[in-house]
């Protein structure tokens, strides 16, 4: 987890786990996100695609696909103006960059990690579609040119959130829908840095359902740099 967005989606995505069993409180929109998430977690691949809204940069991309034994198979890549990270797991190894230091590990280390299904990665799983029903303060949905627009603004205390510097002011998740089906999402971070207010905003788009053929080693061309 080397980015913003992937650390508030995993703090995210363990306060729900910790949630279940309790009551969930109503919040407007959640049937819809609620679907989606469940539709994202049933693909057999996928690729997400992270962009900076600020910059129109993609910064991070992550592609995945189940093999006939339901192994996931992924990569990774996430980059910024200072730093690069990149990861290739088939199942049975995974190779590993992280600025300019490369690391392999296999099936049977004690440090490497085997996902499926029943088991899978953080960013394959609904998880990757930040909901937090007891986190959210205000909630809102508009309409308009048959998109429909939810607002989730969020407690950034009980959300977990955390950036690579500075401390979290503020925290929100906007989905836009087409009917049923989910555009993309956006979540947006406000961070006080040394004393400054700074907002950091991602679009999220999942692309490419069910139609992932295979899954490249975004490692490789570090290594041939």
């Amino acid at each position: 987890m080397k980015f913003r967005l992937l650390k508030v989606i995993a703090v995210a995505a363990a306060l729900a786990l910790t949630s279940c069993g309790l009551i969930t409180p109503e919040v407007e929109g959640d049937d819809l996100i609620e679907a989606a998430r469940a539709d994202y977690k049933a693909l057999d691949s996928a690729k997400v695609v992270m962009t900076n809204i600020d910059t129109g940069e993609v910064e991070q991309t992550f592609t995945f696909k189940y093999d006939e034994k339901d192994v996931l198979m992924y990569s990774y890549e996430g980059v910024t103006e200072n730093s690069a990270y990149a990861q290739y797991n088939n199942g049975a190894e995974c190779f590993s960059y992280d600025n300019g230091e490369y690391s392999h590990v296999q099936r049977g280390d004690s440090d490497f990690s085997l996902y499926t299904r029943d088991a899978t990665h953080p960013q394959a799983d609904e998880g990757l579609i930040l909901f937090v029903p007891s986190a959210v303060t205000e909630a809102e949905v508009t309409e308009e040119d048959g998109v429909t627009h939810i607002t989730h603004i969020y407690d950034v205390d009980k959300i977990g959130a955390s950036a690579e510097s500075g401390e979290v002011t503020g925290f929100s998740a906007e989905y836009f829908f087409s009917g049923d089906e989910l555009l993309y999402f956006i979540e947006t971070t406000d961070v006080e840095e040394n004393g400054e207010e700074k907002r950091y905003s991602y679009r999220v788009e999942i692309t490419e359902k069910n139609s992932v053929e295979t899954i490249e080693n975004t490692v490789e061309k570090y290594i041939d740099e």
